[in-house]
């Protein structure tokens, strides 16, 4: 076994709700591209309108900001669900295959940790957002707690994806990189 990758089948019980976590994942996706589209748009409209007609908009730097936070925690679970965060991998390409995959699977759990605890302070903070009808300080202010949920979501959905990677990992990032 040596030298060779095991591959850990995810139980049959679950493939329904992952598939349904990778679709929603995929619409984040999309949605953060549309997202991008409508910021660029505002954008280049508030140029146009405050240097060609002298008349600024109120909203649009607002809703750019709302929508860059938006496309981050939108596309942040599928940048972890394809591997795509940054990883300085010197210290595993000094290890064997086989403590590259135990090693891989720690990093995975610390991440998934991590964003797990992250995504409940989100959460209090959001709930206390809500709950006090809290308010964004722009020319059209809008309930904070609107904007703070993709943090949530982005946070929990990539929470389960590390999760994913450490319990039933398909190579090691080390050996994905490695063949290609």
């Amino acid at each position: 076994m040596s030298g060779q990758l095991a591959i850990v089948r995810t139980p049959a019980r679950l493939e329904p709700l992952l598939r349904a976590h990778d679709r929603l994942t995929s619409l984040g996706v999309q949605l953060a591209m549309l997202a991008l589209a409508v910021m660029v748009g505002a954008y280049v409209l508030e140029v146009v309108a405050r240097y060609a007609f002298d008349a600024p908009t109120r909203w649009s730097a607002d809703l750019v900001s709302y929508l860059l936070l938006f496309i981050a925690f939108m596309a942040m679970p599928q940048v972890t669900a394809s591997g795509g965060h940054v990883a300085v991998t010197a210290l595993l390409e000094q290890l064997s295959p086989a403590r590259q995959r135990s090693a891989s699977r720690v990093i995975a759990m610390a991440g998934a940790a991590v964003c797990v605890l992250l995504g409940w302070i989100a959460l209090q903070e959001t709930l206390r957002q809500a709950s006090g009808n809290v308010r964004m300080m722009a020319a059209y202010p809008v309930p904070k707690a609107w904007i703070s949920v993709w943090i949530i979501y982005g946070l929990a959905s990539s929470a389960l994806y590390f999760l994913r990677h450490a319990l039933w990992p398909q190579t090691s990032p080390v050996q994905a990189e490695a063949s290609l």
